[in-house]
């Protein structure tokens, strides 16, 4: 059995927050910027009722070492906008 079987690879579309701006800003030179949208691609590790998790790479486990991960994204369900089953 391979990752694959017990795993989803999936692209989540996100809207991430953004700002903090560098210096002090006049209040009226605020302005509406549009939504960040972001895309992920991975391993669903966690399906969540409030948060998702991804993982970039993953290794499968071998007689010197167990499966293992790397790069993962951790990803509020009210931000998701949708989630797309890979091949």
């Amino acid at each position: 059995m391979g990752l694959e079987d017990v795993m989803r690879l999936v692209l989540i579309e996100w809207i991430d927050s953004f700002g903090c701006s560098p210096s002090w800003t006049n209040i009226e030179d605020v302005t509406e910027p549009d939504p960040l949208l972001c895309k992920s691609v991975g391993w669903l590790l966690v399906d969540g009722e409030r948060i998702k998790v991804v993982v970039r790479l993953l290794v499968e486990g071998t007689e010197e070492t167990t499966q293992q991960g790397r790069g993962d994204m951790s990803i509020p369900v009210a931000c998701i906008q949708r989630i797309v089953d890979l091949a």
